[in-house]
């Protein structure tokens, strides 16, 4: 259990200010990804940082018992397959930031993960 409360508290720290930076940083958010998707290095070491976080959140947090267990184990397994597809197969996720890049797909991405964020901090 105190493994589950870590672990909220870290992604819903993380999931807010990166939905809040998502709307105070659109130009600079969208730029990174311009220029990520041409860089194989970049995308690769994005993709290492998804896999290890998710390594960390299913490690700690792998149970189906609470609303709140479920949702932070989806996310960690989230994690790990992008990080997998991204250190595999990058093309298959630059071609995904390509077309959400300026688009209203964004905007709702950045308050998907605001409100998620707002939820875990809460949740504890």
């Amino acid at each position: 259990m105190e493994s589950l409360i870590i672990i909220t508290n870290i992604l819903g720290i993380l999931f807010v200010v990166l939905g809040m930076s998502l709307f105070a940083n659109k130009k600079a958010v969208n730029s990174l990804l311009e220029e990520a998707t041409k860089n194989g290095a970049v995308m690769w070491l994005f993709g290492f940082l998804s896999l290890l976080m998710g390594a960390i959140v299913i490690t700690f947090v792998n149970s189906w018992n609470s609303n709140l267990e479920i949702l932070i184990t989806i996310l960690g397994w989230l994690m790990l397959l992008k990080g997998i597809i991204l250190l595999i197969i990058p093309s298959a996720i630059t071609s995904v930031y390509r077309k959400i890049k300026g688009d209203s797909l964004f905007s709702l991405g950045g308050v998907i993960v605001l409100i998620i964020g707002l939820i875990l901090m809460f949740s504890i």
